[in-house]
């Protein structure tokens, strides 16, 4: 198959999506498809995975896709939806540009039932085709080979690790776990270590913070650790918890967004209300947890496979039923309304600088 991704590709620490992009590329290539990032001739899929255009990860835009599918109407469009405004606590345009996106769409895939339910509360079109595919991190990567195993005398090690610095992401969790490390019993029987980014006027007083890191290092990082903590909100599928699993440590997360959904077999659950309840009892059930999360499913290649599979259904039923190309009168109509929205666009550019 010939299969375009509409995200650019970033080496390093750049969030869940780019992640998601370069391990589905590197699996599906080494399936013998070809994969590209821009739009060339023939593509059978489009995967959008950037419904709202980002200067830096998008390669190309919604509007794009629409030009290409009027010419192109056997090439099938993906959308993934794996964000929302409800987890940066503000609205940004994400979930409209989803929405409008979601139009081009022949199947929907979301990363958890809670984003699923969460579009269809804000109205999209649940009559077309969609699905669930949960998230996951690169097991040659993210696996419990070397990690810690608690001896059950030593401090409980936990950690945390955000790129992103929205609070939304359970700082004020985090932060209170801090301050608990100054009393008893809290302070003789934990340890807390945070990875990545902080938010301005977050000052962490008994926590180690280590800086952003990124690949074999992150899980070298984490795996030197007994408990993974996330307090993230109205998280849809995030990379963070994933991969924590992944590598052995069983999760204390709050009851939130896809949280429970991924998390609820692998660890235990807190509310605001008992998070230093909480925080006690998983000390008490880590062995039992820890051989549980060691199953933990949530792999690279489970993941890509059911993408790959995915796509191959939507194509085969394609070729069986191929919609009609239009007629040559037509595309060079769409031609000249393409050609007439770069140039207006250009126009605008250029009055912007000459009038700034």
């Amino acid at each position: 198959m010939r299969i375009s991704i509409n995200a650019n590709k970033i080496d390093g620490p750049y969030g869940g999506g780019n992640q998601f992009a370069n391990a589905l590329e590197k699996y599906l290539s080494a399936k013998g498809h070809e994969i590209f990032r821009t739009l060339v001739s023939n593509i059978d899929v489009i995967l959008i995975v950037s419904s709202k255009t980002h200067p830096v990860t998008t390669s190309y835009t919604i509007e794009e896709i629409s030009e290409y599918t009027k010419l192109n109407p056997n090439t099938i469009v993906v959308q993934r939806i794996n964000t929302c405004d409800e987890q940066r606590g503000r609205d940004l345009g994400i979930n409209r540009a989803l929405l409008d996106a979601n139009r081009l769409a022949d199947y929907t895939v979301f990363v958890s039932s809670f984003i699923q339910e969460l579009y269809k509360k804000h109205g999209m079109d649940m009559s077309k085709p969609y699905g669930i595919i949960l998230n996951s991190a690169d097991e040659e990567i993210f696996n419990p080979m070397g990690s810690a195993e608690w001896d059950g005398k030593e401090k409980l090690k936990i950690v945390t690790h955000h790129w992103s610095t929205n609070y939304m992401k359970g700082f004020d969790i985090y932060e209170r776990l801090d301050q608990l490390l100054d009393i008893s019993p809290f302070k003789d029987l934990f340890e807390f270590t945070y990875i990545g980014n902080i938010p301005l006027g977050v000052d962490f007083k008994n926590t180690q913070v280590i800086p952003p890191l990124y690949g074999p290092e992150l899980a070298s990082a984490i795996k030197q650790h007994h408990i993974y903590l996330t307090a993230a909100r109205h998280e849809p599928g995030g990379n963070h918890y994933v991969e924590a699993m992944q590598c052995g440590l069983p999760v204390l997360f709050l009851r939130s967004g896809s949280l429970p959904e991924y998390c609820a077999p692998y660890g235990v659950e807190f509310t605001l209300v008992n998070f230093e309840e909480k925080l006690l009892e998983i000390r008490e059930k880590y062995k039992e947890l820890r051989q549980r999360v060691l199953k933990c499913p949530y792999s690279a290649t489970r993941m890509t496979s059911q993408y790959e599979d995915l796509f191959k259904k939507l194509v085969i039923e394609r070729r069986k039923n191929p919609r009609p190309a239009p007629s040559w009168n037509i595309k060079i109509l769409y031609k000249i309304q393409s050609c007439q929205r770069k140039i207006f666009g250009i126009k605008t550019l250029l009055r912007g600088i000459l009038c700034g």
